[in-house]
C-alpha cells in the first residue's frame, strides 16, 4: 500500500541546538508593552505573505507595526484565510451559513468602500448541513479550492476562480470523521488532493471522477497536517512521530514522541507546537475549537495552558534547531520578514531569528559535530572550498584522537583544496605509511599529484615491497594520473627495472627505456631492436648517445644499424614512430627527390616514385622487424628521409676501426657509388644546373620565381653540405687504409685481446700483412678515382706518414708538383725513376732538367753510375733546344764532379749552332737597314724634290689621260671621272694603306692589353722573343705606364 521508510529515533535521541535567537517585540510608542494590536482577544486566525502579517478580523500589519483594517464579513468573523504567494490575493472564509469564500485583490481598491477590491464571492454548497469549515486548501494558480467540513465532507471548487463568474462545485469525499487537513500536490500533470481526517489519510485525483484512496488508517488532530514547502508531501504530526506522505503512500518518518497541537513550515524547518502534558492527545472537533492555537472562548485562554512547548525541527539535517516553552500558551504562529512570530495567550509577541550559517557552524565545531556541519554547509549551498575546510577540521579532530583511518577518510575529501603537504607531514611516520599510501593514491586518481607525490607514493610501495599495488598503479589501463618521468626514475632507483621499462615503452619515453636497458639491465640486443623501430630522427639521436656502448657489446648489428640509418634504409614502423623532425625531413626529400636522388641512393628513388598499390607511406610492424640488410622490394612503400651526417658517428668507432671501415665503405657505396665503381653520381655543377622533372631552376633561367630561387638556394646549400660530408668520409677511409695502427690485431686465443674486433681479427701475421696490402690497394684506388673529392693535402700527409710511395707520386702528379716527384726519387737514389720522371714531366716543366743535371753531378758515385744517362739527357736537351748552354754549365758546375770533357761535344754543337744563328741574324739586320734607308730617302725626296708624273694613261681605265686628271704621289694617275666623288685616296694603293693602318690601330689596342701580353709570355717557350716582337712592331711606343 505504501513505501514505508522509517527513521525510528526517539525524541530524546535527536541532537538539539539553539540556532534561533528569541526576542520579545515591544510597542514602538511604549517600549514597556507589547504592540497594542496583538492584545485583541478575538484573533481567531492569521496568515502572512507579501510583506504583511494578516490577522482576523482583518488587520494588515506591516514591518513597523502600522495597522490597516477592513470588515470582510458583516454577519460574522473570518474563520480561515490564505495569502497567495505568487499574486497579492487574499482568500477568506467567514463564519456564515452557508460558508462564503471571498477573493480579495489587495492591489486594487474599492474606492466606494475604501477597502481592497473583492474580486469574487463563492458560496460553498455542502448539502444544507450546518457544519463549520475545519480546513482549507488552495492551488497557487487559483484553479482549485478544497474546503473541509467538520462533518467529514470535502467540497472541491474548480475553474478559473479569479476570472470566471461561474465555477463547478462537487463533494469529492464524505466520511464520519472530521476533516483535519487538506493539501494539493501537482504530480505528473495530475492534481492530487490529500485529505486527512482524525482516523484516516486519503488521496484523490481531482482531474477525474475516481474515488479517494486510503493511504493510512491513522489520521491526526486539527492543525497537525500541513503540506511540506520543500517536497510538497503531506506532513502529518502524530503523537509518536512525524510522517511524510506522497501519492504512493507513506514516505520518511521521524520519531518524535509527544502530543502535537499545531505544525507549520519555515524554510526547511518544521515548527511543532506541543500542548501541556496534561492535554489529551486526541481531541474531537468540538474540543479542538477551544484549543490555544485558535481560541474560540476568551474566558478559557489561560487555563490550563500555562506552559506550551515550541520545537523547530530541521528536516534536512535531522536535528532540533530550537526548543522553547511559552507561558501561558501560544495563540498563533506566523512566518514573515525572515523570522518566526509567536503570539502568546497573554498578547505578547515574540520573534525568533535564525542564526546565520557561520554562527551555526561555530556551534557545531565546538561540539565536535563535524558531520552535521558538513550536511549543514551542503544544505546552505556552500562552495567546495568552504566545505573542504570543514573536512580539514574534522580530520584534525580525529587525528588528535588517534583515529588515523577515520582522519584520512576526511582528509581525502579535501583533495583539490587543501595543500597535500599539510596532510603528508602528518603521516610520514612508518606506522602510518598505509594511510599515506591511501591518500597519495586518491591524490593521483583526482589528478592533483605532482612529481614529488608520485615519487613519494612509489617509494612507499617499494618500502612496503607491495609489488601488487605497484603493478596496479603502473600497469593499469586507466587514464594516466601521474608523471611518467618521475615514476620511471623512482622505479629505476629502487631497482624495479621491469616496471620502469614497462612505463618507458608504453609512454614512448625512448631515452629512459634505452638508458635502463643499456646501463641497468645490460640488454643491448633489446635496446638495438628498439632503436631500429624508433624511426630516423630518434634513432639518430639515441645512436649518438649510446652507439659507443652498443658497438663494444654488439659491433656487427650496431654497425649494420648505423649503415641503414645513414643510407636511408631505416624503415619507419608507422606514423607513431615518425617524429616531427623526421616528418619534416621526409617532406623536404619528397620535394627534391628527383634532383637529390644521388644523395639518398636507391631508397630515395623508390620513395619518390608513386606506388598505386600502397595508399599510405608506412610499412607494417612485421615488415619493419625483418632484417635490415634486406633491400626494400618494389611493393614496399618506405618513408624517405634525409640521412644524418656520417661524421657524427665516426667518433663512436674509436675502439672499432675495422667496423668503421665497413661502415664508411658501405655508406659511401650506397649513397655515392663508392670509389672505383661504375655507378657514379652527377657532379655538383650538373645537379645545380639540371632542368627537368624536378622543376628546380637551371642556371640560365631568367624568369625564375622567388619560390623557385629559394628552393634552388636551399638545394645548393644541401649539395655543399653533401660535398663536405663526402670529403670527410674519403679522408677518414684513406687514413684507416694507410695507418698500421688500425690494422686488425693477431688473435691471441679465445679470450684474446683481438676478440673485441669480432670477425675482423686475424689469426697469423701473414694474414695481417695481406690485409695491409689489400688496404693500401684500396687506398690507391680511392686516390685515383676522379669522382672522389678528398682533401689532397691531407691525403699527401697521410701517404707520407704511411710511407706509401705510390700514393705520394700519384698525388704529386695530380697536383702538378713534378719537381717534388723528381726530388722524391732523388732522395731514394732511384736513378731509373729519376730519368723516367724527367722524360715524362720534363716537357711540361723545363726546370726539371737543371735539377736533374745537378743531381747527376752531386757526387762522384752518382756521376759514375749515371754517366750514360747524363750524356743521354744532354743530347735530349740539345735536340729539343730545352736549355741555354749557360744554364747547363751552371747546373753541372755546382759541384766539382763533372768534367769539361763530358760536355765538350754538347758545347761544340751549341756554339756552332749559335754561330749560324748569329750570321743569319746579321744578314737579316743588314737587309732591314738597307730597306729602311731606302724608305727614308724616298720620304726626303717627297718633301724636297718635285714629283714628275710620266704616266699618259689612266690607271683605272687604261685610256689616254685627258683633263681633268688626278695625280697621286704614289705615281698613279686617273681621270677625274674614274674616281669616286668622295674618294681622296689612290684606289690602287688603298687596300695596302688600309692594311697598314689597321695594323697600326691593332698595335695601339694591344698596348693596353696587359693580360694578353702576360698570357703570351707564359705560354711561349722563349719569352724574350715575345718582347722582341712587341718592340719590333713598335707596340711598346703606345704603352702607358701602370702604377
Amino acid at each position: 500500500m505504501s513505501n514505508r521508510r522509517h527513521s525510528r529515533t526517539s525524541s530524546d535521541q535527536w541532537r538539539q541546538y539553539n540556532f534561533f535567537d528569541v526576542q520579545q517585540i515591544r510597542d514602538p510608542l511604549d517600549p514597556t508593552k507589547p504592540p497594542a494590536i496583538f492584545q485583541k482577544p478575538d484573533i481567531t486566525s492569521s496568515t502572512s505573505g507579501r510583506g504583511s502579517i494578516i490577522l482576523a478580523d482583518i488587520l494588515f500589519i506591516d514591518r513597523t507595526f502600522n495597522v490597516q483594517k477592513f470588515l470582510a464579513y458583516e454577519g460574522g468573523r473570518v474563520a480561515h484565510m490564505k495569502q497567495m504567494k505568487q499574486k497579492n490575493i487574499l482568500l477568506t472564509i467567514g463564519e456564515e451559513d452557508p460558508p462564503v469564500i471571498k477573493i480579495w485583490d489587495l492591489d486594487k481598491q474599492d474606492k466606494s468602500k475604501g477597502t481592497p477590491n473583492c474580486q469574487r464571492t463563492i458560496k460553498v454548497n455542502h448539502g444544507g448541513k450546518p457544519f463549520p469549515v475545519s480546513t482549507l486548501a488552495v492551488l497557487e494558480n487559483l484553479s482549485q479550492i478544497a474546503v473541509g467540513l467538520a462533518n467529514g465532507v470535502v467540497v472541491l471548487i474548480k475553474g478559473d476562480i479569479y476570472r470566471d463568474r461561474y465555477t463547478k462545485q462537487k463533494v469529492i469525499h464524505e466520511s464520519d470523521e472530521p476533516v483535519t487537513g487538506l493539501g494539493f500536490k501537482e504530480h505528473n500533470k495530475n492534481v492530487i488532493l490529500f485529505i486527512v481526517t482524525t482516523n484516516k489519510i486519503w488521496t484523490c485525483l481531482t482531474n477525474n471522477r475516481s474515488s479517494a484512496t486510503i493511504l493510512d488508517d491513522q489520521g491526526c488532530g486539527l492543525g497537525c497536517a500541513v503540506i511540506s514547502d520543500t517536497t510538497n508531501e503531506m506532513v502529518v504530526a502524530k503523537d509518536e512521530a512525524i510522517y511524510f506522505y506522497g501519492p504512493e503512500g507513506r514516505g520518511s518518518c521521524y520519531a518524535y514522541e509527544g502530543a502535537k497541537s499545531f505544525v507549520t513550515w519555515f524554510k526547511s524547518n518544521l515548527i511543532i507546537v506541543s500542548p501541556p502534558a496534561s492535554q489529551p492527545t486526541r481531541l474531537t472537533a468540538s474540543t479542538r475549537s477551544a484549543l490555544s492555537i485558535n481560541p474560540g472562548n476568551p474566558s478559557q485562554q489561560f487555563a490550563p495552558y500555562e506552559l506550551t512547548k515550541v520545537t523547530i525541527f530541521d528536516t534536512t539535517n535531522r536535528f532540533i534547531a530550537y526548543m522553547g516553552t511559552f507561558s501561558p500558551g501560544v495563540r498563533t504562529i506566523t512566518c514573515e520578514w525572515g523570522g518566526i512570530y509567536i503570539l502568546g495567550m497573554d498578547g505578547k509577541l515574540y520573534r525568533l531569528d535564525e542564526k546565520d550559517t557561520p554562527t551555526k557552524l561555530e556551534i557545531l565545531f565546538k561540539k565536535n559535530m563535524y558531520s552535521l556541519a558538513v550536511n549543514l554547509a551542503h544544505s546552505q549551498k556552500y562552495d567546495d572550498a568552504s566545505i573542504s575546510e570543514i573536512f580539514k577540521k574534522y580530520g584534525d579532530h580525529l587525528y588528535r584522537e588517534a583515529k588515523y583511518e577515520d582522519a584520512m577518510t576526511q582528509y581525502i575529501r579535501t583533495i583539490g583544496h587543501l595543500e597535500p603537504s599539510y596532510i603528508i607531514r602528518k603521516f610520514l611516520d612508518a606506522q602510518r605509511i598505509h594511510n599515506l599510501v591511501n591518500y597519495l593514491q586518491k591524490l593521483h586518481n583526482h589528478g592533483f599529484a605532482n612529481a614529488d607525490h608520485t615519487t613519494l607514493l612509489l617509494n612507499c610501495y617499494t618500502k612496503l615491497k607491495d609489488v601488487a599495488s605497484l603493478d596496479q598503479f603502473i600497469k593499469t589501463d586507466k587514464e594516466l594520473t601521474f608523471e611518467v618521468e618521475t615514476a620511471i626514475r623512482v622505479c629505476r632507483q629502487a631497482g624495479y627495472h621491469e616496471h620502469a621499462v614497462y612505463l618507458a615503452k608504453k609512454f614512448e619515453q625512448h631515452d629512459s627505456y634505452l638508458k635502463i636497458q643499456i646501463e641497468d639491465v645490460k640488454d643491448c640486443q633489446n635496446a638495438l631492436e628498439y632503436i631500429r623501430k624508433l624511426g630516423p630522427s630518434e634513432a639518430n639521436r639515441n645512436l649518438q648517445k649510446y652507439g659507443k656502448i652498443l658497438l663494444n657489446h654488439l659491433p656487427q648489428p650496431t654497425t649494420q644499424l648505423l649503415i641503414d640509418l645513414c643510407t636511408g634504409d631505416l624503415f619507419s614502423t608507422g606514423q607513431r614512430a615518425r617524429t616531427p623532425e623526421g616528418a619534416q625531413s621526409s617532406a623536404i626529400i619528397n620535394t627534391y627527390a628527383p634532383s637529390l636522388s644521388f644523395l639518398l641512393g636507391p631508397v630515395a628513388q623508390s620513395a619518390s616514385a608513386p606506388n598505386p598499390e600502397v595508399p599510405d607511406a608506412t610499412i607494417t610492424d612485421q615488415q619493419a622487424s625483418s632484417s635490415s640488410s634486406t633491400r626494400p622490394s618494389k611493393d614496399r612503400n618506405v618513408v624517405a628521409y634525409r640521412p644524418p651526417p656520417v661524421r657524427t658517428f665516426m667518433s663512436l668507432f674509436i675502439d672499432q676501426p675495422s667496423y668503421l671501415i665497413q661502415f664508411l665503405e658501405q655508406v659511401s657505396q650506397k649513397r655515392w657509388g663508392g670509389f672505383n665503381s661504375t655507378r657514379k653520381v652527377p657532379k655538383v655543377e650538373e645537379a645545380l644546373t639540371a632542368k627537368g622533372d624536378n622543376g628546380l631552376p637551371g642556371s640560365s633561367s631568367a624568369d625564375a620565381s622567388g619560390e623557385e630561387k629559394s628552393a634552388f638556394s636551399k638545394k645548393a646549400e644541401e649539395l655543399d653540405s653533401e660535398i663536405e660530408e663526402k670529403k670527410a668520409v674519403w679522408d677518414t677511409l684513406l687514413e684507416l687504409y694507410l695507418s698500421e695502427a688500425y690494422l686488425p690485431p693477431v688473435e691471441m686465443g679465445r679470450e684474446g685481446k683481438g676478440r673485441k674486433y669480432g670477425s675482423f681479427a686475424v689469426s697469423t701475421e701473414m694474414e695481417r700483412v695481406k690485409e695491409k696490402l689489400l688496404r693500401k690497394d684500396k687506398a690507391l684506388q680511392l686516390l685515383k678515382d676522379k669522382d672522389v673529392a678528398y682533401d689532397t693535402n691531407q691525403a699527401l700527409v697521410l701517404c707520407h706518414l704511411a710511407q706509401f710511395d705510390e700514393g705520394i707520386v700519384y698525388l704529386y702528379e695530380k697536383m702538378k708538383m713534378y719537381e717534388e716527384i723528381l726530388r722524391f726519387f732523388m732522395a731514394k737514389d732511384d736513378t731509373k725513376k729519376v730519368i723516367q720522371a724527367l722524360k715524362t714531366y720534363g716537357p711540361q716543366e723545363q726546370s726539371l732538367y737543371p735539377l736533374t743535371l745537378t743531381y747527376f753531378s752531386s757526387s762522384p758515385t752518382t756521376l759514375a753510375s749515371s754517366t750514360p744517362e747524363l750524356l743521354e739527357i744532354l743530347d735530349y736537351i740539345d735536340a729539343h733546344n730545352l736549355l741555354p748552354p749557360l744554364q747547363v754549365v751552371q747546373a753541372l758546375s755546382q759541384n766539382s764532379v763533372a768534367t769539361l770533357d763530358m760536355i765538350k761535344g754538347y758545347m761544340g754543337r751549341r756554339i756552332e749552332s749559335e754561330r749560324k744563328e748569329s750570321r743569319a741574324d746579321r744578314k737579316l739586320i743588314k737587309s732591314y737597314r738597307e730597306e729602311t734607308e731606302k724608305k727614308r730617302h724616298e720620304i726626303e725626296e717627297l718633301k724636297t724634290v718635285a714629283r714628275l708624273f710620266p704616266l699618259t694613261k689612266c690607271t683605272a681605265c687604261r685610256e689616254s689621260l685627258d683633263l681633268p686628271a688626278v695625280h697621286f704621289l704614289c705615281r698613279h694617275s686617273y681621270h677625274q671621272r674614274c674616281l669616286p666623288e668622295s674618294d681622296r685616296e689612290c684606289p690602287e694603293c688603298a687596300v695596302q694603306h688600309r692594311t697598314i693602318a689597321e695594323i697600326r690601330r691593332s698595335q695601339e689596342r694591344n698596348a693596353d692589353k696587359h693580360e694578353e701580353f702576360a698570357r703570351q709570355m707564359e705560354e711561349a717557350e722563349d719569352g724574350f722573343s715575345v718582347v722582341a716582337d712587341y718592340f719590333s712592331k713598335n707596340t711598346m711606343a703606345f704603352a702607358k705606364l701602370i702604377d
